[in-house]
This record gives C-alpha cells, sequence and structure tokens, in this order.
C-alpha cells in the first residue's frame, strides 16, 4: 500500500520540494540557485519521472493516476516559477517515464517467457 502512495506522488514530491527550496533561495542567492534548479529541470525531474514508471511497473500501479500527479504538480512548478514555453519539457519527463515503464514491462515478459 505505501510503496503504491510513495510510487505515485515520488515525482510531484520531488518537483514541489526543489522549487520551495529555490523560492526560498536554500541553496544560494543569484546564479547559484537558478542553476540547482536548472539541474532539477534537465536532470533531476527526469529522473524521478523514470524511477516513477519503473515503480508503477513493478508495484502495479495504475499509470495514468501517477502521471496525473506528478504532471499536475509540474504544471505548478511552472505557473510559480517558469513561463509557459517549458511545457515542452513535459514531452522529455514522458519519455523517461515511458523509457522506466516499457524497459520494466518488457523484461518481465521476457523473465515469464524463459519459465
Amino acid at each position: 500500500m505505501y510503496s503504491k502512495i510513495a510510487g505515485i506522488i515520488f515525482p510531484a514530491f520531488t518537483m514541489l520540494t526543489l522549487t520551495v527550496l529555490t523560492m526560498f533561495k536554500a541553496f544560494g542567492e543569484g546564479d547559484v540557485n537558478k542553476s540547482f534548479f536548472i539541474i532539477g529541470l534537465t536532470i533531476i525531474f527526469p529522473l524521478t519521472f523514470l524511477v516513477q514508471g519503473i515503480s508503477c511497473a513493478l508495484n502495479k500501479i495504475n499509470p495514468f493516476i501517477a502521471l496525473i500527479v506528478s504532471y499536475i504538480a509540474y504544471a505548478i512548478v511552472l505557473y510559480t516559477l517558469l513561463d509557459k514555453s517549458y511545457w515542452n519539457f513535459t514531452i522529455y519527463y514522458l519519455i523517461f517515464w515511458l523509457v522506466g515503464y516499457l524497459g520494466i514491462k518488457v523484461i518481465q515478459k521476457w523473465r515469464n517467457r524463459k519459465k
């Protein structure tokens, strides 16, 4: 039960936490704070989507619910700190999610075929 809840909210929690820390300048002033947020956008957020895809496949979580929760959190981040041009990142995050989800599904089918 807890692994399903954690699998659903993991990217949302990560994105919102990083956003709050950035808003309160927890990483420093000026460019240092912005660079941590950019690293989050380009590296940390996609990796959390990858982990969520893997978690959805392993724990049999409804993928649509997980993605909706994650994209709602990203929309909050988008409207809080970014402009509308960052909607392109949603495709980037979806690709990482699909790699995790479909990768595990393919491995599971391969293992079941061997048995």
